[in-house]
């Protein structure tokens, strides 16, 4: 009762406040860690100029590999293969990958290609070269090689997106409908027992298969999705390596065993022949098995990553739990409060509806502070510093950013809904009821989004094109076409202070650093010319933010320098 009358002293002006603090919170917190995978480390780097031909190429991490669907490429001068074949993961060290190479080794460019899947089951791949003696340009097939390096897996990502968000849909459903039965959100005079609630019966059972089907067919996608391979490659094989090396494989499994033990439970919460203590009993079994199924899903996703793995796994799963019951309860009153309180004279339908939302609000109001917890803490250990910077130059900041705006859309209803509660005015649900609903199905929506989007794969910003001003009044002008990972065209343009162009340039030279990475410097070369037109076609090996560092050379041997920051996107 004390929840209860404090629920209802909350006015407009409280959900208002609260929605804003979870969006401040999100932008200004400082940063704690990363939960992407990417590279610290190679030997040889990109663009290293070795002696001798190394016996191995190693690959660090910053986190943890899973032990499938990895492979590096090494490709010679000439196109030919220069490994030995022989990839793996450090047992003793996982986030180590290697290889070793073949024997007599000549000089020249040789081109690296690998993949790996990390510990959040996002496969990612990448290229760079490496010289042994001499350079000799770039190999044969460098350009497919680098093509699309970083955070892979095409329209298979969207596919399965959806099939997270119908499990997400569906399960918010199961535990809302339960929570609004057992919980006595709906009013007593409803029903002869909590479980008899029209309606109540068919929405458990539409949502249980749409989830199960989805949770079923969620296996074979997984597998296209970190293999790499294409639908005429995929196998039973394949599919066997995703349920024995990959964690989401093992999680999948136990996800398989809840399914079938939920049916149970279901279809013995509504055995007429059994005694409603166990009816109910059951019923509270299927609570208990919904929530081990969100849990699975709070293991697969990013907080799978995270340093403090075991802090950042529970957080996301309150999280769940938190938006889950706000969407599901409301599905519950939305689908089965009409058709009982249609049933009752107009003077006390309307009684019927604030009842229910005046109980909904007292759970809504520790549903919504473990979302704003929640939501806080994973926003701070996911995304990359500055956290500022990454909301508005990621893809996963934007998302994040949308739906963060959609949860303050439905606190907003949320307290209109609370206000004509406590008055009681009206004799049916309101209208924005159904807005409300339709907000929290594209926050689910969303979420299944962030889950295989990587926290610091930038948005993508199209062709890069800034310009910097010398001490001297000198513009130097750089871009970058089409700015993705690949084959790309950089372009230097440079004017003197009165705008007339440059031309007596001896050599420029562009030194790419990735910032995020220890890649090595990638040098660019472009040649003088009598034109004025400076400009190279190279490649750009990886996604994420790189400094390029402009060094013109004039024909009296002056210098002019200076540096730019690009945001590169897979194509």
């Amino acid at each position: 009762m004390i929840l209860s009358r404090f629920t209802m002293k909350w006015g407009k002006r409280h959900w208002a406040l609260m929605g804003a603090l979870m969006l401040l919170c999100c932008l200004v917190m400082p940063q704690w860690a990363s939960a992407h995978a990417y590279i610290v480390q190679a030997s040889p780097g990109e663009d290293e100029l070795v002696a001798t031909a190394p016996a191995r190429l190693t690959l660090e991490f910053n986190e943890s590999l899973q032990t499938a669907f990895f492979d590096i490429k090494i490709t010679g001068p000439d196109g030919t293969q220069a490994d030995d074949g022989n990839v793996q993961v450090d047992a003793d060290r996982p986030h180590i990958l290697e290889t070793g190479l073949r024997t007599g080794l000549g000089n020249g460019t040789y081109a690296v290609n690998w993949k790996a899947v990390s510990a959040d089951g996002h496969p990612i791949q990448g290229a760079y070269v490496f010289h042994i003696g001499e350079p000799s340009g770039s190999p044969a097939g460098l350009a497919d090689l680098t093509s699309g390096s970083g955070q892979v897996g095409g329209p298979l990502k969207w596919i399965l997106s959806l099939t997270d968000w119908i499990q997400y849909l569906g399960l918010s459903v199961i535990l809302g409908t339960l929570a609004f039965l057992l919980f006595r959100i709906a009013p007593a005079s409803m029903a002869r027992e909590p479980l008899e609630v029209p309606r109540s019966y068919r929405l458990l059972w539409i949502s249980y298969g749409a989830a199960s089907v989805a949770a079923l067919i969620s296996l074979p996608l997984n597998t296209l999705y970190e293999s790499g391979v294409s639908i005429g490659e995929f196998s039973w094989a394949l599919m066997g390596s995703a349920l024995k090396l990959t964690s989401f494989g093992q999680i999948w499994m136990v996800q398989m065993l809840v399914v079938m033990l939920l049916a149970v439970t279901i279809l013995s919460g509504y055995d007429r022949d059994r005694s409603l203590r166990i009816r109910i009993w059951s019923s509270y079994g299927s609570l208990v098995l919904v929530l081990g199924w969100l849990f699975t899903h709070a293991m697969t996703g990013h907080p799978a990553a995270a340093e403090q793995r075991a802090l950042a796994i529970a957080m996301d799963f309150v999280h769940l739990i938190g938006a889950a019951f706000w969407i599901g309860a409301l599905t519950a009153m939305a689908v089965c409060l009409p058709p009982l309180a249609d049933k009752l004279p107009s003077t006390v339908r309307g009684e019927v509806y604030w009842t229910a939302i005046r109980r909904f609000t007292a759970w809504g109001i520790g549903a919504v502070a473990a979302l704003v917890a929640t939501g806080i803490y994973s926003s701070l250990i996911i995304l990359p510093a500055p956290v500022i910077t990454s909301l508005f130059t990621t893809a996963y900041g934007l998302v994040l950013i949308a739906k963060v705006i959609l949860l303050v859309v439905m606190l907003v209803l949320a307290s209109r809904h609370a206000r004509i509660a406590r008055t009681g005015s009206g004799n049916r649900l309101a209208g924005s009821l159904k807005t409300e609903l339709i907000a929290g199905a594209v926050v689910l929506a969303l979420a299944a989004v962030l889950t295989h989007l990587s926290p610091g794969q930038p948005a993508v910003a199209g062709p890069y094109n800034e310009t910097q001003t010398t001490d001297d009044g000198t513009t130097i002008t750089l871009q970058v076409s089409p700015n993705v990972t690949g084959e790309n065209q950089f372009k230097v343009d440079v004017k003197k202070p009165d705008g007339t162009t440059v031309n007596d340039l001896e050599q420029i030279t562009l030194s790419l650093t990735h910032l995020d990475m220890d890649m090595g410097i990638y040098e660019i070369t472009i040649p003088k010319n009598d034109t004025g037109v400076y400009e190279a076609e190279e490649y750009i090996s990886m996604p994420g933010r790189w400094n390029i560092k402009v060094h013109l050379l004039t024909r009296s041997l002056d210098s002019l320098d200076t540096e730019f920051e690009i945001d590169t996107a897979n194509p």
